[in-house]
């Protein structure tokens, strides 16, 4: 049964036995585990009542485990005595395996805390802590006596500073919308004393055309929606009279986050808002102005467009008549002659054609007409095998100087398909360099016969005069080398650098 293998388990004998009953020996083990089992008994007794003294103690509860096991110990030894004269050895094998499980939950907890203690602050560490906290709460009480000395100097500065402000400020109540302190430029911008203004409801002040969108925009502010309240606005002077102000406004709010206090700035900008308004004025008439003479600037950009268009019809027209008249004649001569009439008056239809094309209807680019020009100017020559070279660099010039460059250019080519090529083979060029010194390069050269209609035979006849009164007429110089082929080189001044 339980309690036999407990007490008294068959076949064992009491320890006792095994000191074969010797006095001595019995009281010695007697003598010694009542000392060590009483003084285990004491110390978690005491241990226990440490601890229910000082609950502050961190890790308080290690100590009861302690106890526990101290506890756990004395009943062994109290039991050594107990099995002396009777064999229980089943009670205390309970004790010992409660004792063991305690001594390594106690010695695995023991071994856990020990870097924890040693973090824990000794006592001088302690000590200089409390030295350490006691001199910032000294500094702390002399900072807070400075701050209470700074807060007086910086409200008495902000006192003179509101006071003496070149702009209106004014402080209201969020609540009724009273004014509770205005400074004298404020009340100066209304014709009133600061003291005259406490006390009215600061929304009265504003004209009443304005008022409503003002208030809604400060709702936004005052209920959190919005940070500051800005807006320009017309205030009621004393005597009735307006006068334009721009406010810049924030609610300063309480521990409870409601509304405490309205901070405004106002600006008198009646001076500046008048100027604007006359500035509006004169921005408005010189747009229509500005209008007015778009349109007519339109009117004459499409004037100058039908006078360019019916001049190069009516040159069309002239250019008509040349070829009926042309076809009448039976002197070669005057068939030549009138051919050459024909591409002069080709030129002038062409220079027109190029300006009614521009945005601007006073400018062109002269590469793409010098080439439509040689073409139609080689293309009037009959069925002959001659190339042409055109390369002209980007020039925009106007109508005076692109006519006599026009004609130049057609007495040059005309001249060398008329006397370079007897054979009916050749080649001419036509390049327009600009040179770095401001002078640009009209350059017409063939490799055919040698020829020079200014310094030769014809030298009286109309293309040479033509041709040194065009070159006059620009300004320019011209060279002639018949040496091999003819090169005819006019320099003229260029235009763009006018």
């Amino acid at each position: 049964m339980a309690w036999e293998w407990l007490f008294n388990p068959s076949g064992l004998t009491p320890h006792g036995f095994c000191l074969s009953w010797a006095p001595g020996l019995i009281g010695l083990h007697v003598v010694s585990d009542v000392i060590i089992g009483l003084s285990y008994f004491s110390i978690p007794l005491a241990i226990a009542s440490f601890m229910r003294r000082r609950g502050d103690i961190q890790y308080g509860w290690v100590a009861y485990l302690f106890v526990a096991f101290i506890l756990a110990c004395g009943t062994t030894h109290l039991l050594a005595i107990l099995t002396l004269w009777v064999p229980a050895y089943g009670v205390e094998g309970l004790v010992k395996a409660l004792t063991a499980v305690l001594s390594i939950a106690t010695a695995a907890i023991l071994w856990r805390l020990i870097p924890r203690a040693l973090a824990l602050p000794s006592a001088a560490e302690l000590e200089r802590r409390v030295q350490e906290r006691t001199a910032e709460l000294t500094d702390a009480l002399r900072q807070r006596d400075l701050s209470q000395q700074a807060l007086m100097r910086s409200e008495e500065q902000f006192r003179v500073s509101f006071e003496a402000a070149a702009v209106g400020k004014v402080q209201t109540d969020p609540a009724s919308g009273q004014i509770i302190r205005a400074n004298r430029a404020f009340a100066r911008m209304l014709g009133y004393e600061p003291e005259d203004l406490v006390g009215l409801v600061a929304w009265n002040l504003t004209a009443p055309e304005d008022r409503g969108a003002s208030m809604a925009d400060y709702a936004r502010v005052e209920a959190g929606d919005s940070n500051i309240y800005i807006t320009e606005k017309r205030y009621v002077r004393r005597d009735g009279s307006l006068v334009w102000g721009r406010v810049s406004a924030t609610v300063i709010r309480g521990a409870d986050g409601r509304p405490a206090l309205t901070v405004g700035v106002i600006e008198d900008i009646d001076d500046r808002h008048k100027a604007q308004a006359a500035l509006q004025a004169a921005k408005q008439d010189l747009e229509q102005m500005l209008g007015e003479r778009t349109n007519a600037l339109a009117q004459r950009d499409l004037l100058l467009r039908e006078v360019y268009h019916r001049v190069k019809n009516n040159l069309q027209m002239i250019d008509s008549f040349i070829v009926m008249q042309a076809r009448l004649l039976s002197d070669p001569a005057a068939a030549e002659g009138f051919a050459n009439l024909r591409g002069r008056v080709f030129a002038l239809g062409l220079v027109h054609h190029q300006l009614m094309g521009s945005k601007d209807l006073e400018t062109f680019d002269i590469a793409p007409f010098l080439a439509e020009l040689s073409r139609q100017l080689l293309a009037s020559g009959g069925e002959r095998d001659i190339s042409l070279t055109v390369r002209a660099a980007p020039l925009r010039v106007g109508l005076d100087f692109a006519i006599p460059l026009g004609l130049l250019v057609t007495e040059l080519v005309t001249n060398s398909l008329k006397h370079a090529f007897p054979e009916g083979e050749g080649a001419i060029e036509v390049t327009l360099d600009l040179n770095d010194d401001g002078m640009a390069a009209l350059v017409v050269a063939d490799n055919g016969k040698g020829h020079d209609m200014t310094g030769g035979a014809p030298k009286d006849s109309l293309g040479a005069t033509i041709i040194r009164g065009l070159v006059t007429q620009l300004g320019g110089s011209l060279t002639i080398d018949a040496t091999n082929g003819t090169r005819s080189q006019i320099l003229i001044p260029n235009p763009e650098a006018a």
